[in-house]
């Protein structure tokens, strides 16, 4: 996965957004049509939300969690 810095004119493909998009996001190797362009406002939405739902778990946990199964 890849984020590209966006220099064309495109409109942002988030629901009913009609900002200008400022970065596309790609999966490595695939074709310009399935790039999803996004605008700076949706990007920091995006990433809010992602924050509620995906925490990482802090290195320590995870070297007890180890520890325990005897790894």
């Amino acid at each position: 996965m890849k984020i590209i810095i966006q220099t064309n004119k495109i409109k942002c493909d988030i629901g009913k957004c009609k900002n200008i998009a400022k970065y596309s996001v790609a999966p490595d190797g695939a074709p310009l049509s399935q790039y999803v362009n996004i605008c700076e406002d949706c990007a920091d939405e995006i990433y809010s939300a992602l924050g509620k739902h995906l925490v990482p778990k802090s290195p320590k946990n995870m070297l007890a969690k180890a520890v325990r199964r005897g790894k």
